[in-house]
């Protein structure tokens, strides 16, 4: 996972040109259940276009507004992204309502909706790649932001798998 990911802003969100980070193989990964594996999520973050995934689109927009907010200092453009963010975190919530039976009996309830952790690893995966851009890919803060990144990304697998297979369930919003 060494690449670089180029933006150019606009406005609030940003359009980014994804550079290699991962092969052709994380695309045709099955999913678990209706849910996109981890690596999916890390594709779309890089800006791999998903046409017919509407969880992978939002991802990929929640990573370009993390890159956008990390830029600015406008506090109006801030509160103007994050409210974007809120809305696209509900749009995933909406969307695993939707596709994803939530098993209520002897599934234990997670604390944090899908969206929101899709929303945590996005904000992960920017600043992961800034500190490489910042400090190096061999500095210790490169190395914490990745180490940090992949947990997430564990605990996402975590949470997808047992949430298919109805040993946990998510929260409504």
């Amino acid at each position: 996972m060494t690449g670089k990911t180029e933006s150019r802003a606009n406005n609030v969100g940003t359009e980014s040109i994804g550079v290699g980070r991962f092969s052709g193989d994380a695309m045709s990964a099955p999913t678990v259940g209706v849910l996109p594996t981890a690596p999916q999520i890390l594709c779309a973050f890089q800006g791999r276009r998903f046409l017919d995934r509407e969880l992978l689109r939002s991802a990929h927009a929640l990573a370009e507004l993390h890159a956008r907010r990390a830029q600015i200092r406008d506090a109006f453009l801030v509160a103007e992204i994050d409210c974007r963010r809120v809305e696209l975190v509900d749009d995933i919530n909406d969307w695993i309502s939707q596709e994803v039976p939530q098993h209520r009996q002897g599934a234990s309830l997670h604390t944090e909706s899908l969206g929101s952790v899709v929303d945590r690893m996005a904000r992960s995966w920017v600043d992961a790649n800034q500190a490489i851009d910042v400090d190096g890919p061999r500095s210790d803060s490169t190395h914490k932001h990745w180490y940090h990144l992949a947990e997430l990304v564990d605990g996402y697998t975590d949470l997808v798998t047992d949430v298919a297979g109805g040993r946990r369930r998510l929260p409504e919003k």
